[in-house]
């Protein structure tokens, strides 16, 4: 069912962040929809799939990005797997708890991006980078999780209903 519901809705989001949430950024950042989407699975509790996610997400942001192919689905794959290790079980334990996730999630991402695109030779300011793009983007990516991840789970609840008992 992960790559029923995933794959669409993760290539509609990576096509919507690549034109639409590219053209007009908010304090210089932009929200990262894909991570958003990937962390969001991770958290309901479906980790292993929220490492698919990250992959299928991450490459379908690598077919419309300049930069280097994988670099993308290496750090959503990074970043959902980080979020994953505790299954789920301490992240729905409070509803701010995502935030934090969002909130560290974006942070990491985006080292991993920068990391990845310096090692690969694509010159860079990493003072920039960091205070310019990184930091609006951590909190849009916060600003943003909630609605998202509320979106997620109703997908989640619809995808996977509860087992009926008598």
């Amino acid at each position: 069912m992960t790559y029923l519901i995933g794959l669409p809705l993760l290539a509609l989001a990576a096509v919507i962040q690549a034109t639409v949430l590219a053209r007009f950024p908010i304090f210089g950042g932009e929200i990262d929809l894909v991570l958003l989407l990937a962390l969001s699975w991770t958290l309901i509790g479906e980790w292993q799939g929220g490492v698919l996610w990250g992959l299928m997400g991450g490459l379908s942001l690598d077919t419309l990005s300049g930069g280097p192919f994988g670099a993308t689905a290496i750090g959503l794959i990074t970043v959902t797997y980080l979020a994953g290790l505790t299954e789920g079980r301490f992240w729905r334990s409070h509803v701010l708890l995502p935030l934090a996730t969002a909130l560290l999630g974006s942070v990491l991402f985006h080292l991993i991006m920068l990391s990845l695109l310096t090692i690969t030779g694509h010159p860079l300011d990493w003072v920039y980078s960091l205070t310019r793009l990184t930091l609006p983007a951590v909190l849009l990516n916060t600003l943003c999780m909630l609605p998202v991840y509320l979106l997620v789970r109703l997908i989640h609840n619809f995808a996977h209903p509860a087992p009926v008992t008598i």
